[in-house]
């Protein structure tokens, strides 16, 4: 294998590593009860999330204080009357496990 293909082939893997890391941090987290990748469920999808938040210079900052604290951190419901639960709710989410969680609902 060349070492051009080699270094694709080892990012790629980089890469799935990453997306199912995250995955498996959004199912431990509680965030799959409400939430699917591309489809709306009790709450939008996450591909609708990084849609709604393109080009906003504060879309990870936001994101993350909702991930932590629940969508009334951030000025209420986002979605219709639906809001997302606080800690009290839920599993508690650390920075950086919320920094994580938004990169990769952002590249949805």
């Amino acid at each position: 294998m060349k070492s051009i293909e080699l270094a694709a082939f080892l990012g790629g893997l980089v890469l799935c590593s990453a997306a199912a890391a995250s995955t498996e941090l959004a199912q431990a987290k509680q965030c799959m009860q409400c939430h699917k990748v591309k489809e709306a469920f009790a709450g939008p999808s996450f591909h609708e999330i990084a849609q709604a938040r393109k080009g906003q210079r504060d879309a990870m900052t936001k994101m993350v204080v909702t991930i932590r604290r629940g969508s009334n951190a951030t000025g209420g419901p986002h979605w219709g009357a639906a809001t997302m639960p606080d800690m009290k709710e839920r599993p508690e989410v650390s920075q950086a496990e919320a920094r994580t969680l938004a990169k990769w609902i952002l590249k949805q």
